[in-house]
């Protein structure tokens, strides 16, 4: 298994590179084109997603951002909303749907030139290997790398119950003590209040239902096949990046 936990490079942000630099650091991190993220709750994915995307013009899949397009969609297969229907019903989403929403979503974005990060798409080994499946069937096998951040479940609780939600633009705003203070959105000033969902008692569900437990069998998975890299999850988002991204650039 590789562990990059020693890198000590900082990097800098989107507005301090010129046209040449981010030139380099798109040919850098070209040779891998899909990024698995993985991480227990709480654990900084879809946050250090969104720096990939911002700074980097990575582009972010999550299966429960497909889910909410499929159902706005007046186009949609009629099939697949009657699966989508069964899940808020409280059924689990069958893989065949998310297989077909995530890999029509991973293709359009490949084939346009572009690198894209799974946010949590990848939650059991059963759903890895056919992801591998169909990567390898598109010529990509030798394109991927999962990244896991590493946390506690004990540190993952105490994240959820302390993360707010921009009331005015829906922001996840992740708890740090870089951000415990503020009152308002940084992205659009709208109010930050506590998710009705971070309670206690409903973290803990989804902590038995996605903790280490979980992430631990995907995780050494891509371990044996000499793709998985981890970063420790537990500090500032600011240390995190500045680890993630000279992993990712090469």
């Amino acid at each position: 298994m590789y562990k990059n936990n020693s890198v000590k490079r900082k990097y800098p942000c989107k507005g301090m590179f010129s046209f040449k630099e981010r030139s380099d650091i798109i040919i850098a991190y070209m040779a891998k084109k899909i990024i698995i993220l993985l991480g227990v709750p709480g654990s900084g994915k879809g946050t250090q997603a969104r720096l990939l995307v911002r700074d980097l013009g990575m582009v972010q899949i999550s299966t429960g951002d497909l889910l909410r397009a499929l159902e706005t969609d007046p186009n949609a297969d009629a099939t697949d909303l009657q699966k989508l229907s069964e899940m808020k019903a409280g059924r689990l989403v069958a893989d065949e749907l998310i297989y077909k929403l995530a890999f029509a979503e991973i293709t359009k974005n490949i084939e346009a030139g572009k690198t894209v990060v799974l946010d949590g798409a990848i939650r059991s080994v059963v759903q890895a290997k056919a992801y591998d499946e169909f990567f390898v069937s598109k010529g990509w096998g030798n394109k991927v790398m999962a990244l896991e951040l590493t946390m506690s479940d004990e540190l993952s609780l105490a994240r959820l119950t302390k993360r707010r939600l921009c009331k005015a633009c829906g922001h996840i705003m992740p708890y740090s003590p870089e951000n415990e203070a503020l009152l308002n959105c940084p992205d659009c000033g709208g109010e930050l209040i506590v998710r009705a969902d971070d309670n206690e008692a409903t973290i803990m569900k989804r902590i038995a239902e996605q903790g280490n437990a979980k992430v631990r069998p995907v995780a050494d998975y891509y371990a044996e096949t000499g793709r998985l890299i981890q970063v420790d999850g537990s500090r500032d988002i600011a240390v995190v990046d500045s680890e993630v991204r000279p992993i990712l650039l090469g």
